[in-house]
């Protein structure tokens, strides 16, 4: 009779660690987790390695309830001098290594000379060279005005939010319940102000052609962080997506990579991974066929490469989704390096190994004559509501993407809560937004969202055509109804968790159906993103503008475009014109008058006496 190890699991030849979360300490994990889980390997029994693994595992686990435990009942801890010192010192030196590495790297240039290409094609679309040096200048425009800032902060002794929020970050990145009004914080956040000064001057430094070394990681690193040693790309894998919380598709692509590279080698150690290892495994996935028949979707690469070899009507792997698996890969050991999982001085293998893609043909979305089609669909002229079409969703979501360019989701699951007044701009407003919970589809998500609590959120003003075809009147039914979801009658569908998979499907099949647009090759509710841009690429929105408007997110390097708000580019939606379109025949009689008047209910103007 063989030894019974705890929370240990065997489920089809892979092993994994499973533990049961107490039901009083869930409110106090990210994402309120019912089960702790790690995959361990596969194998026929627990051997040396899986145990290896099971131990690493379960020591996490315990790290996970420990700290729920100190915050159910409120005990912090203590941040020491010499805890302060290391935190700082790490995001220091973490600092000025990424400035390093991202001054030699020209993907963003490549990246924004490629989105020019496919720009400079459209109708009556002039656009310049870029300027070689724009990364340059924006590096030393950005670093200046946060030197400026935080000079200003160390100068009035002024702990902002932002500070706070930073100082937060780093000590939730270390399992450290601090507390935000104790005096041990104010000191970090000092710290941080201070290194902070003196990363940006290095910075500046390096604008000036100095090349100023970057400091070591602290000693107390080790002591400090408990580091399991030969940590697997998976183990590592599983951490990231579990503190960044990313959403299906993120977790689906990050796990399709990681089988196609262990397949090849199994569970091998990060530190034993190899450029050639990399160089091979990708040699490998451009044999491999982008669409096995189904019984053999199951097999390894090298048995997929072996059955296929030589069926020249087969079809392979594009490089650009060689180039994704390989981004994901890379992405997990950038986290681990910056996270002291693995050691900074280990070259990362997946860097400098992408493949040269070929650049897909730009697309403006819909024909002129294509969109006159599609708003003289019975949906729009005779008040046609097919049971598919989901109500009033058949009428409103396509205006809305048209107006807007939002994303499909971003638009299905609004909430009636997300139309409101602005006080300030006296404008009625559309919120896009992950906050919230939707009736059907439970928490709400943006794409972009994970790279900050506000990186993709905006609200926008009404158009003045929504108005017009009687959006608001549409709004306060719902509210008089008590209705918390926008298209009440939406659901979701598939593993994504999505409201418009299921809208788009029958929206493809009717627009099909009454010829508005082709019989295929569309993606009919995505092609309105791409129609928008194209119409207020045309109609002088700047691409900063364009950027910020349909949620694209734009990162630290760059300039943020999140501190825009509404006076700025919001009211450039109105701006927008598409040629040949006319819409007169979707107006909706006093829809203009009502909405005056639902302001002036809402929001009555006080006397001045």
């Amino acid at each position: 009779m063989g030894v019974m190890v705890p929370n240990l699991f065997s489920i089809n030849g892979r092993w994994k660690y499973r533990k049961t979360i107490p039901k009083r300490l869930r409110p106090h994990i990210a994402g309120q987790i019912t089960e702790f889980v790690r995959w361990l390997g596969p194998g026929k029994s627990a051997d040396a390695a899986i145990m290896e693994n099971y131990a690493a595992a379960s020591k996490e686990c315990d790290r996970l309830i420990q700290l729920a435990e100190k915050r159910s009942k409120g005990q912090f801890d203590l941040l020491t001098d010499s805890m302060i010192s290391y935190i700082v010192a790490t995001e220091k030196s973490l600092q000025i290594s990424e400035d390093e590495d991202d001054r030699f790297d020209d993907e963003e240039d490549i990246l924004r000379e490629s989105v020019r290409q496919q720009l400079q094609d459209f109708q009556g679309e002039v656009l310049h060279k870029i300027d070689p040096d724009h990364r340059f200048n924006e590096r030393s425009e950005t670093a200046e005005a946060m030197l400026s800032y935080y000079k200003d902060c160390y100068a009035k002794g002024r702990i902002t939010d932002i500070v706070k929020q930073e100082a937060i970050r780093l000590c939730e990145d270390r399992e450290l319940l601090i507390n935000p009004e104790g005096l041990e914080f104010r000191r970090l956040c000092k710290e941080y102000i201070r290194a902070q000064i003196d990363v940006l001057e290095v910075v500046l430094q390096r604008q000036d052609g100095n090349p100023v070394a970057t400091p070591s990681e602290p000693e107390e690193l080790t002591a400090i962080l408990e580091k399991p040693e030969r940590e697997t790309l998976r183990q590592l894998a599983e951490k990231k997506l579990a503190m960044n919380q990313k959403g299906y598709s993120t977790t689906e692509a990050t796990e399709t990579a990681l089988k196609l590279f262990e397949s090849v080698y199994g569970a091998k150690p990060m530190c034993n991974i190899t450029r050639r290892d990399v160089s091979e495994w990708i040699v490998l996935l451009q044999q491999k066929p982008a669409k096995p028949n189904s019984e053999h979707r199951l097999l390894g690469l090298h048995e997929q490469v072996k059955l296929y070899a030589g069926q020249k009507d087969c079809k392979r792997l594009t490089n650009k989704t060689v180039n994704t698996h390989i981004g994901h890969l890379s992405s997990v050991w950038k986290w681990a390096r910056s996270r002291g999982y693995v050691n900074r001085e280990l070259d990362n293998p997946f860097t400098e190994q992408k493949l040269t893609a070929v650049r897909p043909e730009p697309t403006a979305g819909f024909t002129s004559e294509e969109l006159k089609a599609i708003f003289n669909l019975p949906v729009f002229t005779s008040h046609e509501r097919p049971r598919r079409g989901k109500g009033e969703a058949a009428f409103w979501i396509p205006l809305i993407l048209l107006t807007y360019g939002s994303r499909p989701e971003e638009v299905c699951q609004l909430l009636v809560s997300d139309i409101y007044f602005n006080d300030d701009e006296k404008v009625w407003c559309i919120k896009i937004t992950d906050e919230g919970t939707h009736p059907n589809k439970g928490l709400r998500s943006l794409k972009g969202a994970e790279d900050g609590p506000s990186a993709a959120r905006r609200s926008l003003p009404i158009a003045d055509n929504l108005l017009r075809f009687g959006f608001l009147d549409y709004v306060h039914k719902l509210r008089q109804q008590d209705e918390t979801a926008l298209f009440p009658f939406l659901r979701v569908k598939g593993k994504r968790n999505y409201l418009h998979e299921s809208f788009g499907e029958w929206w493809r099949d009717y627009a099909r159906l009454h010829k508005a647009i082709a019989q295929s090759g569309n993606k009919p509710l995505r092609d309105f993103r791409a129609t928008w841009t194209t119409a207020a690429s045309r109609s002088g929105l700047t691409e900063e503008e364009r950027e910020w408007i349909q949620g694209h997110y734009v990162t630290k390097a760059k300039t943020s475009n999140r501190t825009y708000g509404l006076r700025e580019f919001g009211n450039r939606v109105n701006r927008i014109t598409y040629k040949s379109l006319d819409l007169s025949h979707l107006v909706v009689d006093g829809a203009l008058e009502r909405a005056e008047k639902m302001q002036q209910r809402m929001h009555p103007r006080k006397d001045a006496g």
